[in-house]
């Protein structure tokens, strides 16, 4: 598969709206749809979960998955090869916006400037990005480090064997952006991350996106013969969430449908662990190396 990049950092992009009542004529928009100069085409969400939460209240659950099956379908056209000018959404009220030029550093830019121009109710972390996450780089340092000392700690066949410390942490350049894979081996590419109940969940959502966005770009790359990417994600039961309030409850499941969805549609494998040690007994058998 040819990888998606911006080689001349041109594109077009199409803001995607949504009726908020079917032929009421009212509008948000709900997407971006950006084709690179190589032809390549990506869509991603641009209205968060907690913002569908509130424009639609006790219907926002069957919206938010109306939305996700629609990206999806999308997403599955675009790497058929149509052209977006040519798509078909699978459900009635879903619009393509007038289609505009852009250029930028790379393909995250694109879609950050594409939604700071399609609406007011888009969200865009360009800019901000690292002031932002820096709540959730600690928390998921701490949750990798953590699965990494439990794997070692295994009495796995695996370790008898390979020396894995090299494999996790791994930086890597694609598509002209510096990244880093949290465990890389093989055609096995796992990254790691938590999801916190409450005034972290919206941080860590985001976070957690751009984890899945990086192993799609490891599995898109031609450069590497990664087939299997993961996402390995702390997480506790939604059933011992008891002590929050409803709207935060239903946000936080909300962003983990969303995150999960998201995932599915850049074929990577998103996993809720509630210890570290789950997630590390899963690690070992992944990565079992033969004597």
């Amino acid at each position: 598969m040819i990888p998606f990049e911006l080689p001349k950092l041109e594109a077009h992009w199409w803001p995607v709206f949504m009726e908020t009542i079917p032929g009421s004529g009212e509008k948000i928009s709900v997407a971006t749809v950006v084709r690179a100069a190589s032809g390549q085409s990506q869509i991603r969400q641009s209205i968060s979960p907690s913002l569908i939460s509130a424009l639609f209240g006790t219907s926002a659950k069957g919206m938010s998955s109306m939305l996700a099956a629609s990206l999806i379908e999308i997403q599955q056209q675009l790497n058929a090869g149509r052209r977006v000018e040519e798509l078909e959404f699978p459900f009635g009220g879903f619009f393509l916006g007038a289609c505009k030029e852009c250029i930028g550093k790379d393909l995250n830019e694109i879609f950050d400037v594409s939604v700071r121009l399609s609406t007011a109710f888009g969200q865009s972390n360009y800019g901000v990005r690292s002031e932002i996450s820096d709540s959730s780089k600690l928390a998921f340092r701490d949750w990798a480090e953590k699965i990494k000392k439990d794997l070692f700690s295994l009495e796995s066949p695996a370790l008898y064997h390979h020396d894995f410390t090299k494999d996790f942490n791994v930086p890597l350049k694609v598509g002209g952006k510096s990244i880093k894979i949290g465990f890389l081996k093989g055609s096995y590419a796992a990254n790691f991350g938590v999801m916190r109940p409450g005034v972290s969940s919206s941080a860590d959502t985001r976070s957690l996106k751009a984890k899945v966005f990086d192993l799609e770009a490891v599995n898109r790359s031609n450069m590497f013969s990664v087939l299997n990417t993961e996402l390995l994600v702390g997480c506790p039961n939604v059933e011992t969430l008891s002590y929050l309030s409803n709207k935060e409850r239903n946000n936080f499941i909300d962003s983990l449908e969303f995150l999960e969805k998201e995932s599915k549609a850049r074929h990577v494998s998103f996993i809720k662990f509630e210890s570290h040690l789950q997630a590390a007994h899963h690690l070992s058998s992944k990565i079992y190396v033969k004597a």
